[in-house]
């Protein structure tokens, strides 16, 4: 049985402004294919947020999806517009960053250089992409257009500037996102730390207590094993950011610790 396919939207865009809705008017007018919000609350020209938002919840999503991602600061310039496709899903986004979490320092992927205006509005402007070129492509995919319709191949992707986790006798990472409760998430995956038990340290500060979950936990900072697999630092009933005042790309070190 052939999968209905689904276009997921992605932007910083917010939804008190006509520039979402321009851009569903634009796809519901060329696709019947249905269109779900992932998220429009990135903050303002955030790539590494919608990076690390899209890199989060990409696996649990089904094959036949089109994201479409729009964060895209460079709109106007010669910056690309690109459409790679893996494990069955499509990725539309701007060659900016975006897709690096999701694809990986890869030394190829399979992918093209959205260039052929057939597919673009007409007489379509150089400051909203978002409706003009990245909408009507993706109902184009949608329709079943093969992305080699869309320009020619391409052999790689812009990286962000981001230091993968090193897990060794001391694993070093990165607090990647700061959750709207203060929990700040760290990329350091809980099942490759190589020693138990462990603390965290950061800013000067070493936190050794390790909790189940949030709810029932002591008064301080804790650790926990979030919902993706990787240690959260947390503050019981108050925001783990504002309290340390640690943020987004901090660097963090897990250690061994030794206990009687």
């Amino acid at each position: 049985m052939t999968r209905i396919k689904r276009i997921a939207l992605l932007t910083d865009f917010g939804t008190r402004d006509p520039y979402v809705a321009a851009m569903k008017g634009v796809i519901a007018a060329r696709t019947d294919a249905p269109v779900v919000d992932l998220t429009h609350d990135i903050a303002p020209q955030d790539v590494f947020g919608a990076a690390w938002f899209l890199g989060a919840i990409v696996r649990f999503w089904p094959s036949d999806t089109i994201f479409c991602c729009v964060v895209d600061p460079g709109v106007g310039t010669d910056r690309r517009i690109i459409a790679v496709e893996r494990n069955g899903q499509t990725f539309l986004a701007p060659d900016n960053g975006l897709l690096s979490l999701v694809l990986g320092p890869r030394s190829s992927v399979l992918g093209w250089s959205v260039e052929n205006a057939s597919f673009f509005l007409p007489d379509n402007s150089s400051t909203f992409h978002g409706r003009d070129r990245f909408a009507p492509v993706a109902a184009a995919i949608a329709n079943g257009v093969a992305l080699s319709e869309l320009g020619p191949r391409i052999g790689a992707i812009v990286q962000l500037r981001y230091e993968p986790p090193e897990y060794g006798d001391r694993v070093r990472g990165t607090i990647v996102s700061v959750d709207r409760f203060g929990n700040l998430i760290t990329d350091i995956e809980a099942s490759r730390i190589p020693f138990a038990p462990f603390a965290l340290e950061a800013h000067g500060t070493t936190i050794d207590r390790l909790e189940r979950a949030y709810a029932g936990a002591a008064a301080g900072a804790f650790l926990v094993i979030g919902s993706s697999g990787c240690i959260e630092i947390s503050v019981a009933n108050d925001s783990a950011a504002e309290r340390l005042r640690m943020g987004r790309l901090d660097r963090v070190e897990v250690c061994r610790i030794d206990r009687p």
